[in-house]
């Protein structure tokens, strides 16, 4: 398999970026992919996470290689890599999260189910229309749904109003405990309790993104 480039990015903090990432990445490597990270994200999450796992010889680890330049991540894409490289980005529209849309196979972008989100979102778009990329490039996903919701609940009214130009992947992610009471520890919720319902949206979740990337 070559390398696939796997973008998680908004031009808004605070949707969820590094939370579904890390657990994206844990479950594609109990799913047997090779899989590192490049974090070019500020807070540097996902690198804290892996050196967590790092420590504890039990999990599975992988690598997660601060970026702060484009041409550093042109580099790390551009090597010699056999698996998925993941990127995750910082919540602002700056040169670093640009390139990592045009460079990806695939790029996933988070949005809570909130009028909130409208604002934020509008210059996300405007940034994708400005890189000039295709669409189907962009996949979104509603990120800290209602723990009770359908899971292919489909949100159609908030994404009219949202005036989206691109598709939804079909599984939301809930918004549960779960989550961040798993990474302080550096797991995924997969590894905690493989039956939770924030466990099989993972589940759900990577077996979309396995599809549309062809791995």
């Amino acid at each position: 398999m070559k390398n696939k480039i796997l973008t998680i990015a908004h031009t808004k903090g605070g949707v969820g970026k590094s939370t579904i990432l890390v657990q994206v990445v844990i479950f594609l490597l109990s799913r047997g992919f090779n899989v590192r990270v490049a974090d070019c994200d500020p807070n540097k999450v996902t690198t804290f996470i892996s050196k967590r796992r790092l420590k504890n010889q039990k999990l599975k680890s992988f690598d997660s290689t601060v970026i702060t330049s484009v041409a550093a991540l042109e580099a790390f894409c551009a090597s010699g890599f056999d698996g998925i490289t993941v990127v995750d980005t910082a919540g602002v529209d700056c040169a670093l999260t640009r390139r990592a849309i045009e460079l990806s196979s695939l790029t996933v972008t988070p949005i809570a189910p909130s009028t909130t989100e409208f604002i934020g979102f509008a210059t996300y778009k405007n940034v994708v229309k400005q890189l000039n990329i295709n669409p189907n490039q962009i996949k979104m996903i509603i990120n800290q749904s209602h723990p009770r919701c359908n899971i292919y609940k489909d949100y159609s009214l908030f994404k009219k109003q949202l005036d989206c130009p691109f598709d939804f992947l079909k599984t939301n992610v809930i918004r549960v405990s779960d989550f961040d009471n798993s990474l302080s520890s550096g797991l995924g919720v997969v590894e905690v309790d493989s039956k939770s319902k924030a466990s099989n949206r993972i589940q759900s979740v990577v077996n979309e993104l396995i599809e549309l990337l062809e791995v």
